[in-house]
């Protein structure tokens, strides 16, 4: 995926490198053909994936866009690719060989090992071109290897190396971090190490051999690259498109290699056995030796070793018993343990809007590490700052459980987001509700006020005395520079175009005295001396300003005018689903000359990072034009041009924007309900 990779590399060692003798000769040709050859029969089917996905953090939903890549399996249009590249977008458009953009859907994904599949959804069906999976197990170090893919979102590519190790596991400082989902992937993979050059956005895309086949789908790279092995990547992949979900077993142990100091020659180490799991039922104990597991004996000496008992582990029939063999201390016990469905360690989270929070329910395994008997209950997990959850007294903070609201027990996020539902239906208002909740093995009550403000009025201030002209100030340099020492006052820089007809100034006049009043003016941080002696007048008044104007003394009378409303003083329109903020143009920004012969009256007050407007490039400052081909006016007609499009809830929906002196239309593309699947 287009974002850092997961293992950084570590300080930069320097290195001499030396060129190497270039290869000739037939086995030099007959290498370059097999490439070819290889590249000819995979880059057909090699996509580049860009996707919209949410992140969850400060109480609220934003989206990103990033980009990785797949390889079309099946003629039908089935992409395998990276968890972390599409397992939880939104949005997802394939881009082919041929740049021809096609719009893909989620079929199944896997946190666990990492492969995820998408279906490409054409408009019209197609036959498409696809690769082939190889046998991965039958790669050697040493073999060439080709890496092909998108990296840093460009145009598809191809770099060549060789398999450097056909069992890497990931180095012990990394091997606790190295997470997607609440995953440990290392749990279930040993990678492909080769050093075919890959970036990010080269994530999910195919190793091939030179028989052009798929060994591997990339992921990692820390110095060497990391691959999926191919057997393991279609053995998940065919599980995804047959059921949308891998059926995976759990005993409920965490093992270890066998350590140093023990004497035992078979066997892997009982590091934990977890409460009320299958293994603990059947007897296991921590520090146990398990050494045999359906008849299949076991050892694990090495960390290498190790996946692959996870693995036997993982495929084990769930619910029917399987016979296991543990060593305890000298004795030998037979047991039998009943594996469960093994569940998702961390759910989906979801955006509570009117409550400022993002939540999900609580896990098997969150259960079990906060050491709590029951799930029931939603767990925060970010606040949005100043939202109604963080102003509450007592505050509810992150790693809280909600567990009642108003006296009713809340069992899960599907049973809170109903009962808010009802809460707010109706109300015009935030509505205070009782709150119980559980912190630290604490259960504390507090009052929440759900539902979201409204924009309230700024109010206006006392509109005073104004001149439709800018100055600056006569500073003692510019005086003398001029040669006007001992003159103080201000100099015209500006007239604005929208003045009365018998405004009587001038681009350089020098205004020293109102009606016989000093300007004193001199330093630059005089700048509202000139302007505060403006607004003790009533409008009704025509002063009597002193000018000088090349080299000459003037008494001139100006009409005032009213002050202009400051940007803080004008109505705003707010959009909650696609995040902005418009406002009423002020008198300033109409007469900005950048916008002549456009309607300016409305203006971005704010656009939300990684909202929908975000997305789509709507900047703070841009005078909107138009919205789905409807010219705007006034915030009365955004309201009613956005309402429209609530109702109607289009794919699509473009703004056109003056932005200095573009013109530009920008495409908004919300995904009203929810990640797109199959059967859309």
């Amino acid at each position: 995926m287009q974002r850092p990779l997961f293992l950084l590399a570590g300080p930069l060692l320097a290195v001499l490198l030396l060129a190497g003798c270039a290869a000739t000769g037939s086995g030099a040709n007959r290498q370059s053909a097999a490439v070819e050859s290889a590249v000819a029969r995979v880059k057909p089917a090699l996509v580049r994936i860009a996707i919209v996905e949410p992140a969850f953090y400060e109480g609220r939903e934003s989206k990103f866009v990033a980009s990785g890549s797949g390889a079309i399996v099946t003629a039908d249009g089935y992409v395998v690719t990276n968890h972390h590249v599409a397992g939880k977008a939104i949005r997802i458009v394939c881009t082919m060989p041929n740049r021809e953009e096609i719009p893909a859907v989620l079929v199944g994904t896997d946190a666990a090992t990492d492969i995820a599949v998408v279906k490409l959804m054409p408009e019209t069906p197609q036959t498409f071109p696809y690769a082939t999976f190889g046998d991965s197990d039958a790669i050697n170090v040493g073999d060439p290897v080709l890496a092909l893919g998108s990296p840093l979102g460009i145009s598809q590519s191809v770099t060549k190396g060789i398999v450097s190790n056909t069992a890497m596991v990931i180095p012990s400082i990394y091997r606790t971090s190295f997470q997607l989902d609440g995953e440990n992937v290392g749990e279930l993979v040993r990678w492909i190490a080769h050093d075919a050059e890959i970036h990010g956005g080269n994530s999910g895309g195919p190793l091939v051999n030179l028989d052009g086949e798929i060994v591997g789908v990339n992921e990692i790279s820390f110095g060497l690259a990391g691959a999926i092995p191919g057997n393991l990547a279609e053995r998940i992949a065919r599980q995804l498109i047959e059921k949308g979900s891998v059926d995976r077993a759990y005993s409920g142990l965490a093992l270890q290699p066998l350590l140093k100091s023990s004497t035992a020659k078979r066997g892997a180490l009982v590091a934990t056995v977890y409460e009320d799991s299958p293994a603990q039922k059947a007897g296991v104990q921590a520090g146990d030796l398990l050494v045999s597991v359906g008849g299949e004996e076991v050892l694990v000496e090495f960390y290498e070793d190790l996946p692959l008992l996870n693995n036997l582990l993982a495929a084990l029939p769930i619910g029917q018993p399987v016979p296991i063999t543990v060593l305890r201390g000298d004795k030998e016990i037979a047991l039998s343990l009943t594996p469960e469905q093994r569940l998702p360690a961390l759910p989906i989270d979801h955006e509570l809007r009117h409550w400022g929070i993002t939540a999900r329910d609580l896990s098997m395994y969150t259960q079990l590490s906060m050491a709590r008997d029951s799930a029931a209950g939603v767990l925060v997990s970010s606040l949005r700052p100043g939202g109604p959850a963080a102003k509450a007294k007592p505050d509810i903070r992150y790693g809280d459980i909600i567990l009642k609201v108003n006296g009713e027990a809340i069992a899960n996020l599907a049973a809170l987001q109903e009962k808010t539902a009802s809460i707010i239906e109706g109300a015009e208002k935030p509505v205070d509700v009782l709150v119980e909740f559980e912190r630290d093995q604490e259960t504390l009550l507090t009052v929440v006020s759900v539902g979201i403000e409204e924009l309230t009025d700024p109010g206006r201030d006392v509109r005073k005395a104004w001149l439709p002209m800018e100055t600056q100030v006569l500073t003692t340099d510019l005086a003398k520079a001029l040669g006007l020492e001992e003159t103080k006052g201000v100099r015209v820089t500006r007239l604005y175009e929208d003045r009365p007809e018998d405004f009587p100034f001038e681009v350089g006049d020098i205004l020293t005295a109102i009606d016989g009043e000093p300007i004193e003016a001199s330093q630059p941080h005089d700048t509202e001396v000139f302007r505060t002696m403006i607004r003790q007048y009533q409008v009704s008044v025509r002063p009597e300003f002193t000018v000088l104007r090349n080299g000459e003394t003037l008494k001139l009378e100006s009409p005032l005018v009213l002050a202009p409303m400051k940007s803080r003083e004008m109505e705003r329109y707010r959009d909650l689903d696609f995040e902005f903020i418009v406002r009423t143009a002020t008198w300033y920004e109409k007469q900005d000359p950048k916008m002549e012969g456009v309607r300016v009256n409305i203006v971005a007050e704010s656009v939300t990072e990684g909202g929908w407007a975000s997305l789509a490039d709507l900047r703070v400052g841009d005078v909107i034009v138009s919205i789905a081909g409807n010219p705007v006016g006034d915030l009365d007609e955004v309201k009613s041009i956005m309402e429209g499009i609530h109702a109607r809830k289009p794919a699509r929906v473009v703004v056109q924007v003056r932005r200095g002196i573009q013109d530009l239309f920008l495409e908004m593309e919300p995904f009203w309900d929810r990640a797109p699947t199959q059967t859309d």
